[in-house]
């Protein structure tokens, strides 16, 4: 029997047989999070509509137009859910599956990325939620007031939601990122520090296209932490490149 590649010399049949378990743990702790999210749908409702309940003089309900939209719209928001809540699950069931194949130093190295990765995308996601949504919608939903009657569509204000802390939670992969390529060796600081200007014009466009409202303020706000973060990506970058000199130059040695 054919040996795959690791450490513990697991067959072809064990290998598969692993895979599979950690498939059906992943998609179990799934359905567990999407059934519990039903469940507790007034409170994950509670959650997605708390940026319209604290703006004054906003009609935080939220309206359906068809029999069956009230409950594809509770399913949805549950599986968004679900699948939230059993992401460190997945993200541990794979990383269970891949350890073994790898050697003691690239565990070391992979571990903190991997908890970097995860701890900024969740920043992302909470100050989008916290700092720049209210804003966004306040200004959104409040434009032409004196002009329209507002009513938000159940469905379409959640994919609003959703979509936009995805694209918070994206972006705050940036010093990530930067990182991956400097320690390649495809980028370093220096280069990064050079571009830093044209940077911050992408920066500021990239802010344009992802806050809802494109008014000043919540570029701003989008801008300052995307910035922040730029710099934070050099400043890792540069420790990253020391690091590698210091590797090449102990190898050159012997």
């Amino acid at each position: 029997m054919q040996r795959i590649g690791n450490q513990q010399g697991m067959t072809v049949i064990e290998h598969l047989s692993e895979l599979r378990k950690r498939v059906v743990i992943s998609v179990l702790a799934v359905i567990i999070g999407v059934v519990a999210a039903f469940i507790a749908k007034d409170w994950v409702f509670a959650v997605i509509k708390r940026p319209l309940n604290r703006m004054e003089g906003i009609n935080a309900d939220l309206v359906t137009f068809s029999p069956t939209e009230p409950f594809m719209t509770v399913l949805k928001v549950s599986i968004y859910a679900g699948l939230l809540v059993a992401l460190p699950i997945v993200l541990w069931q794979a990383w269970a599956f891949i350890m073994p194949a790898l050697y003691e130093g690239e565990k070391k190295a992979i571990l903190p990325y991997v908890a970097f990765t995860t701890f900024l995308f969740l920043a992302g996601v909470v100050f989008g939620y916290f700092v720049v949504l209210p804003v966004g919608l306040g200004f959104l939903v409040g434009y032409g007031g004196e002009i329209f009657v507002q009513q938000l569509r159940a469905a379409e204000y959640i994919s609003f939601v959703s979509l936009f802390l995805l694209g918070f939670g994206v972006v705050f992969e940036i010093p990530a990122v930067m990182l991956m390529v400097g320690s390649a060796g495809l980028v370093d600081a220096a280069t990064m520090k050079r571009v830093r200007k044209y940077a911050f014009i992408v920066i500021a466009v990239l802010a344009m296209v992802i806050t809802p409202s494109q008014d000043p303020v919540s570029m701003l706000l989008m801008m300052a932490p995307l910035a922040f973060l730029y710099e934070l990506g050099i400043v890792l970058t540069r420790i990253s490149d020391r690091r590698r000199r210091r590797r090449l130059a102990r190898a050159d040695k012997h």
